[in-house]
């Protein structure tokens, strides 16, 4: 009786330590669930294929943006780059949408969810 016991007191302890780790990753992912649209991110698209994909291919832009504590960090230090320094023969020559338009391509590369969808 007492294994029994001790052994559901574990279970229920796994349990309630996997519930606070999947709440801990959810709010991770909802800090950046919902920052851009749908729309923002296929003009993006369109915006890579016409300008950045000159130099640069999709690939090199999936996972950039690891969820952690500092994705949010990682994704303003990102768009204060691309946006200084790009395009390569024009820095910053591009409306502050198109760069964020951009910047929701490449969250969408990454598996961020656009706050219109449906995932």
């Amino acid at each position: 009786m007492l294994f029994v016991v001790s052994f559901a007191s574990l279970i229920a302890c796994a349990s309630m330590a996997e519930n606070e780790a999947e709440q801990e990753q959810e709010q991770e992912q909802g800090i950046l669930q919902g920052v851009y649209t749908t729309a923002q991110a296929q003009r993006g698209t369109k915006t890579f294929a016409d300008i950045c994909r000159n130099c640069h291919i999709p690939r090199d832009f999936r996972s950039i943006f690891k969820q952690s504590e500092n994705t949010v960090a990682v994704i303003n230090d990102y768009y204060d780059l691309i946006s200084n320094t790009m395009p390569q023969d024009s820095p910053g020559s591009l409306s502050e949408d198109t760069y964020l338009d951009v910047m929701a391509y490449f969250m969408s590369l990454n598996g961020i969810a656009a706050a219109d969808s449906t995932e």
